[in-house]
């Protein structure tokens, strides 16, 4: 339980690696604003693969 909140409390770090846009090193070295991007990609990117329009396009 201890390691699914750990994931849970750091879930901004650990979708973009989930994903597969970004790996855990790519991740630890990301400024803040690295981090947003890399999880809009993320979010893009699972829309796409459930064939969602992507929003604001």
């Amino acid at each position: 339980m201890e390691v699914i909140n750990e994931v849970n409390d750091n879930d901004a770090f650990w979708f973009p690696v989930i994903a597969g846009v970004a790996t855990r090193e790519e991740m630890e070295r990301a400024t803040m604003k690295e981090v947003q991007i890399l999880n809009e990609v993320a979010s893009r990117k699972l829309e796409l693969l459930r064939g969602d329009e992507i929003e604001n396009e």
